[in-house]
């Protein structure tokens, strides 16, 4: 079972895994930590991750970056607009309202929803993660920004089943550095409270969380974010400041064309980089635009000015998580930044005086959340054994359940089920007093986030029929999942029927008391119902148990004695459960019907992928071959062709190359196999002639070696030989002469022959020879010495032995006589002796043997 934490972050994405001895963050085909989050469609097929980072530049258009701006939002949302103005490739609205991206994909225009493309990115995270652990990765732990609503959690989800994963959690980003953070701390507290603050400044987002530690565990105590503050900000800020000054110094546009643009931000961040470090610096880009080389130089109070708008937003999400979390900054003990814009030394002014201490850098800024998720995955898999850490994580939003009443002229109702801060995952059960079919929408309340959309869901109840014709009793259960999205589970109608029992089927079967078929019970099973008859004590604790639950306990439910006849107990109350079926409709989910086409769809573009990946290396072996060969010609082959044949394969090699980079630039995988193949025919035997005569001279040393050792095994004085008989030993030596003059032999012809002729003489042949000269040789030279006879002592004369006589026939008389004379004291003991050899000798019957 994998255990894979994976952070999805706007620009870059990390890959963790758990092993034995801790979490590891794994390195992508170029050896790097990070993996760039860019999805580049080519005219052939996807370049994703790192190489879809070294085809942008060439590719902006068709090159698709901050995905999770995308995801799971309205197109017509301001901040997704404000982001549209920065992004080189083509973003319309689609048909349901959210945003479609336009490519140039196989030869044609084709447009991707940000689902899939987030599937591409988590599909190449996936294969990097599979190649470190050299197995297959199903389950992880995706880690996701906490103010990511129902829908982009749902979103995320879809987006993981399209790439071949199984989330065990959607884990808040927030809540990983937590965990990463205390779960090795062996010094927490038991009973006083340790705050820490995290402050995570990433790539487009700020996200605050107050977290408190005691020995075992953590909790949420707040958390507070700011969606578009982040260091894109950052570099936007002097995007747009050397863009004006180049356009008056240079009279160059970058905004007019893509590929500036994009070279100009890449230059904006290094420069952010060397800002953060460094007082001043440079910005140097050649060729820019029009082929004009550009310029420019700035300070660090510079460049804080020119991001005061950015840099005063900063302090809003810590004042407002300190104040949810009911602390002031001398109860919080520790602040830790992380993220990769709290590099910016700005940021950290702002922290430090805000909260009256310096912050501190306890963990990797850019990992810390990939290593908490892979934490978490470990903790829910049954694979690792891991310390044990209770995570108690609250919900961001509160989220409530509105429905209009029976009567029409009537106000919807609405109340909070999961308030805020609620833990995840929860089960709440809700009770119904409806007629007929009802709707009961989920709406998120009070987020003070006015891009979060209010309706999430709505769930249709029904249809159902009560038995008595009045009011239903239903319970509705609703889940907040372990992923934070929110579902109804289940209804369920109860009603309550009364049911008389017999006295006289009390008394005369009291086992079968408990259970009891009735005719009103339900003969289709497909109807959902579930009677049960039970005795008046568990009916009582069933009915307590719904009480319980359900909150409070209608005086009709209880059992009210009935007057019947002598032969009748008083009538007892039954709860029929009927389930009723319940419709989903989330506004802006992915339809199952499309979930699974987008699953085919991303299986035949991997495919195409795979096919082209091979493609190109059986091409690169084509011209690998060519360029080896023509270089081997002209050196170690040159005396192992002949001049003829050399000049037509260099003709040759020639014709390839130039077709490959003409006619055979772009022809399928079988067409390069091919044209290796039809080079190798020639090429081959050269190589193999060269190879002989460089491998030919071990071989026949090895031999040579083989056979004069036997022979001098043999022709040997030893005494470790002397019990091999000679005609054996002569068979040896006329074994190793017999294989000696076989080498003079072909070694002769060998040596007459040209280098660029094909061999006599193989080392094939020669290892052959020496195999079966040491199988033929080697049982006979080591056969082992006989092992010596052992001395026989003389013999020795045994002891005279006393002559026994048969005894003659007794009669039945002489038996008791004889039986009786055993049972008494022998006299002497040569009596008794002759006695003991007689029973040993004769046993007539059983008597007598049992009597001995």
């Amino acid at each position: 079972m994998s255990v894979v934490g994976f952070d999805l972050g706007n620009e870059s994405c990390i890959v963790a895994v758990a092993r034995q001895r801790g979490i590891d963050v794994v390195l992508n085909e170029e050896s790097k930590r990070e993996t760039p989050a860019i999805v580049c469609f080519g005219d052939k097929q996807r370049f994703i991750g790192t190489a879809g980072a070294a085809s942008s530049t060439m590719n902006p258009k068709n090159s698709i970056s901050q995905i999770k701006r995308l995801l799971g939002r309205k197109f017509s949302d301001p901040e997704l607009q404000s982001d549209l103005g920065s992004f080189p490739f083509r973003v319309t609205e689609g048909p349901d309202g959210f945003p479609l991206v336009h490519v140039r994909f196989l030869g044609e225009e084709r447009t991707f929803t940000p689902t899939q493309l987030l599937a591409m990115v988590l599909s190449n995270l996936k294969g990097i993660a599979e190649g470190n652990l050299n197995a297959a990765v199903v389950d992880c732990c995706i880690g996701i920004p906490v103010y990511f609503s129902d829908l982009q959690r749902r979103a995320v989800l879809d987006a993981a089943t399209i790439a071949g994963l199984r989330p065990l959690r959607l884990f808040h980003e927030t809540t990983a550095t937590a965990l990463a953070y205390g779960i090795y701390k062996t010094d927490l507290p038991e009973h006083d409270q340790l705050n820490v603050a995290f402050v995570d400044v990433g790539h487009a987002s700020m996200q605050v969380s107050i977290v408190g530690y005691k020995k075992g565990q953590l909790k949420m105590l707040s958390h507070a974010y700011d969606r578009s503050l982040g260091g894109r900000d950052f570099d936007e800020a002097l995007f747009k400041h050397f863009a004006a000054k180049f356009k008056e110094e240079y009279k160059i546009d970058v905004y007019q064309n893509a590929r500036a643009c994009l070279r100009l931000r890449v230059a904006c961040e290094k420069l952010k980089k060397v800002l953060s470090a460094n007082p001043e610096a440079p910005l140097n880009i050649e060729c820019l635009m029009d082929e004009k080389d550009v310029r420019g130089f700035i300070k660090r109070e510079e460049f804080e000015q020119i991001s005061a708008p950015v840099l005063e937003r900063v302090k809003g999400p810590l004042e407002k998580a300190l104040s949810e979390a009911g602390l002031t900054t001398d109860n919080v003990h520790f602040v830790e930044v992380v993220g990769s814009g709290s590099r910016v030394p700005a940021i950290i002014k702002i922290i430090t005086e805000f909260f009256g201490k310096e912050p501190r850098r306890t963990m990797n800024a850019s990992e810390c959340v990939a290593r908490g998720c892979a934490l978490q995955c470990a903790i829910l898999s049954p694979t690792f054994k891991v310390r044990e850490f209770q995570v108690n994580d609250g919900f961001p939003f509160s989220i409530a359940l509105s429905w209009k009443p029976d009567s029409q002229n009537s106000a919807p109702q609405q109340t909070v089920v999961f308030p805020k801060g609620n833990a995840t995952p929860s089960v709440k059960a809700l009770t119904f007093f409806r007629s007929s079919t009802f709707e009961v929408d989920v709406l998120y309340v009070d987020t003070g986030d006015s891009q979060i959309p209010e309706k999430i869901s709505t769930y249709t109840i029904g249809p159902f029929q009560p038995s008595k014709g009045e009011k239903a009793k239903l319970k509705v259960k609703v889940r907040l999942n372990i992923h934070g999205i929110v579902t109804v589970d289940s209804a369920t109608m109860l009603e309550e029927e009364d049911v008389e029992v017999p006295v006289s089927s009390v008394n005369e079967a009291p086992k079968d008391a408990t259970k009891m078929d009735t005719d009103d019970a339900p003969s289709d099973p497909s109807s959902g119902t579930d009677v049960n008859m039970q005795e008046p004590k568990s009916a009582d604790t069933a009915e307590g148990a719904a009480a319980s639950e359900n909150g409070t306990q209608d005086p009709e439910e209880k059992s009210v004695p009935m007057e019947t006849d002598a032969k009748v107990e008083p009538s007892k109350k039954k709860v029929k459960k009927t389930v009723v079926p319940v419709h989903e409709l989330v506004y802006g989910a992915l339809p199952a019907a499309e979930l699974e086409k987008a699953v085919e769809k991303e299986y035949e573009m991997a495919l195409q992928d795979r096919v082209m990946e091979e493609t190109k290396e059986k091409k690169n072996a084509v011209e690998a071959y060519v360029y080896d060969m023509r270089n081997k010609l002209y050196d170690r082959y040159t005396d192992f062709v002949t001049p003829e044949e050399k000049e037509g394969l260099i003709a040759t090699l020639q014709e390839v190359e130039d077709w490959l980079y003409e006619d055979g630039e772009d022809e399928t995988k079988g067409v390069y196999i091919a044209k290796l193949e039809e080079l190798k025919k020639i090429g081959d035997p050269i190589e193999a002639r060269y190879k002989e005569w460089m491998e030919r001279g071990s071989a026949v040393d090895q031999l040579v070696y083989c056979i004069h050792s036997f022979r001098e095994a043999a022709l040997s004085n030893d005494q470790k030989f002397e019990h091999i008989d000679i005609s054996e030993k002569q068979k040896v030596i006329n074994e190793c002469s017999e294989a000696e003059n076989w080498l003079r032999e072909k070694k002769q012809q060998q040596d007459a022959l040209p280098k660029h002729a094909n061999p006599v003489l193989l080392v094939s042949d020669l290892k052959k020879k020496a195999e079966t000269l040491d199988r033929f040789c080697k049982p006979i030279m080591t056969k082992p010495k006989p092992a010596p006879k052992p001395q026989t002592p003389p013999p020795q004369t045994p002891p005279p032995q006393p002559e026994t006589q048969a005894p003659e026939p007794q009669t039945p008389e002489q038996q008791q006589n004889s039986a009786g004379s055993a049972g008494e004291p022998a006299s002497d003991g040569g009596a008794q002796e002759a006695s003991g050899d007689q029973m040993d000798t004769d046993k007539p019957d059983n008597s007598t043997e049992a009597s001995a």
